[in-house]
């Protein structure tokens, strides 16, 4: 039946949009029988708006190169392998084994929810990621909140790593410290440059970048083996390879993310290959093994080196790979901090890809200015929604420069946004996998089912615990992302409420489920109607006409057609 109601309502080339109101979740459609003459429209509760014309989509045409599983394992290695070089090593204040467990846990979280992410994009390859899911799983002021947390993480995550880039500069020659918002200026400048040009040269960017990043640590890898002590460096003193016990555990949890942290991204590159459906599983799921891999090699060899001042110095290092470096080339530190700096500048470009993406997704959906959905005439990339976030992250590392208290607490914000991201993708496969019979002929096959996204929940859950309890910072961290989804919670009620639209992509992928979530509302609405129904009779006598709206409060769905008012879905 759904079928048919998709087909029907794909039929009607002039309905491109459906209007979106303040209705509630479970209202019903219904029919307003309107003359057929009229232009058919798609409404919410009361509207008489006509179907809107959407912006035009990043959707790639045949000129443009269309990229393969390859590169998309690929773009998420340049997206996450810089988090491998550094920021990691602040975690073994926690002691060797206690962050090893906090390792262990978050990798296996990421798999789980990695594999969770590629069944639904086997069934579902929705371009917008979590975003769009949320909105047709979890509910629209939900899908808005989790799809602007995760923007707001990946913008901060590029000023962090921009930080960062400048940093390892900075160290390497001084005067640079005087032109920090230079650097961080030309950070942005060169990144936007590749990627609004897109294309074919986007793709070879990223290829170089993700390899060339990869390649080096590999080096540094197996390069370093004939170095690496474990009993003489990594604990060379038994009592503090667990620090301060459970609490010190559960301190440090967040930044074992930092190893996987944006690998959860690779849903939105559904515009960019010819098989969505089948690469994007393929590519993801490859790249979180990879992660993990490399993640535990690194991990085990840059303890296991003799670094001056052992584990302490270890976790304050603003470079921790250099001593391996150093070792391998006998090198200098400044030819060892510059190895690392291909895979900064990767992670930060990798990041704006993918704020990128989910902006412009929401763009069309017009929960944020339409304006963010330009594109350009060529290449189809979305350079506002690009140069917009990135605004935004440039005005970050200037407050991080003159409020340095800023960049101490920006990594535990975002991690928290992405937390809440994981639990909302996590709750939204289990609702998915209840509700949408389709989503079990995906392309992919996740091993661990709903048990996976549970125990993934789980772990996101701790994290969260960890930066309301656990940080000492007298909780500003969870203070600030209150007082952020706060704010966008009041700019969803006032302004992206009364306007936002199902974009033509979310028309293509999740209408389906958006229906198959109203009609599962509807069957449960209907079985309540009717055990009320039941208990009244038993106390008074039903009348021809009580009987009559009885049956029409428990009739079935109406299928969708050109003259149907949709209150909500």
């Amino acid at each position: 039946m759904i079928k048919r109601i998709v087909a029907r309502w794909r039929s009607d080339n002039k309905v491109s949009a459906v209007q979106i109101n303040q209705a509630d979740d479970a209202s019903p459609f219904r029919d307003t029988n309107k003359p057929s003459s009229q232009t058919p429209t798609l409404t919410i509760r009361g509207s008489t708006t006509q179907a809107e014309q959407q912006p035009p989509t990043a959707t790639t045409p045949t000129h443009v190169y269309t990229a393969n599983s390859l590169d998309i394992w690929m773009l998420g290695i340049t997206i996450v392998i810089g988090g491998q070089y550094f920021s990691w090593n602040s975690g073994l204040s926690a002691g060797v084994y206690s962050y090893l467990a906090g390792y262990v846990l978050v990798a296996t979280a990421y798999v789980a929810l990695c594999c969770c992410n590629a069944e639904i994009t086997g069934a579902l390859p929705f371009a917008g990621g979590a975003y769009g899911l949320s909105r047709c799983t979890l509910g629209f002021l939900p899908g808005f909140l989790i799809g602007c947390c995760e923007s707001l993480q990946y913008i901060a995550y590029v000023a962090s790593t921009n930080i960062q880039f400048t940093e390892m500069l900075v160290s390497m020659w001084k005067p640079l410290s005087h032109v920090r918002p230079l650097m961080w200026l030309l950070f942005y400048v060169v990144a936007l440059a590749i990627l609004i040009r897109g294309g074919r040269q986007l793709w070879l960017w990223n290829f170089l970048l993700g390899g060339v990043s990869l390649g080096v640590l590999l080096l540094y890898v197996f390069g370093s083996m004939a170095f690496v002590d474990y009993r003489a460096n990594a604990v060379p003193d038994a009592s503090k390879a667990t620090l301060n016990g459970f609490t010190g555990f559960i301190q440090a949890l967040p930044l074992a993310t930092w190893f996987f942290v944006g690998v959860e991204a690779l849903g939105m590159s559904g515009d960019d290959v010819a098989k969505p459906k089948t690469m994007i599983p393929k590519a993801q799921v490859g790249c979180i093994l990879t992660l993990v891999v490399t993640g535990a090699l690194v991990y085990f060899v840059t303890i296991s080196l003799p670094v001056d001042g052992g584990i302490d110095a270890l976790q304050t290092s603003l470079t921790p790979l250099n001593t391996g470096f150093m070792l391998i080339l006998n090198a200098s530190n400044t030819v060892a901090t510059a190895l690392s700096l291909p895979a900064t500048f990767a992670t930060g470009f990798g990041f704006i890809w993918c704020y990128g993406k989910l902006i412009y997704a929401m763009s069309c959906s017009k929960l944020l200015p339409g304006d963010l959905s330009r594109v350009t005439k060529d290449s189809k990339t979305p350079y506002m929604a690009l140069i917009a976030g990135s605004v935004v992250g440039y005005f970050i590392c200037f407050a991080a420069y003159f409020v340095p208290a800023v960049s101490e607490h920006t990594f535990i914000v975002c991690i928290t946004s992405a937390f809440c991201s994981y639990m909302g993708q996590s709750i939204g496969y289990i609702l998915l996998r209840r509700s949408f019979n389709q989503i079990k002929s995906s392309a992919f096959y996740n091993p661990f089912g709903i048990f996976g996204a549970i125990y993934s929940m789980c772990v996101w859950m701790l994290g969260i615990v960890s930066v309301v309890a656990f940080q000492g910072n007298g909780g500003i961290e969870i203070g600030v992302f209150m007082a952020t989804v706060s704010m966008l919670f009041a700019f969803y009620m006032l302004v992206a409420r009364k306007r936002q639209v199902f974009s033509s992509q979310e028309h293509k992928v999740l209408l389906v489920a958006h229906i198959s979530k109203f009609n599962q509302r509807k069957r449960q609405s209907t079985k309540l109607a009717k055990s009320s129904a039941q208990k009244t009779t038993k106390m008074t006598v039903s009348t021809d006409s009580g009987r009559r709206a009885w049956m029409r409060s428990a009739t079935k769905v109406v299928p969708i057609n050109k003259h149907t008012e949709i209150e909500e879905l």
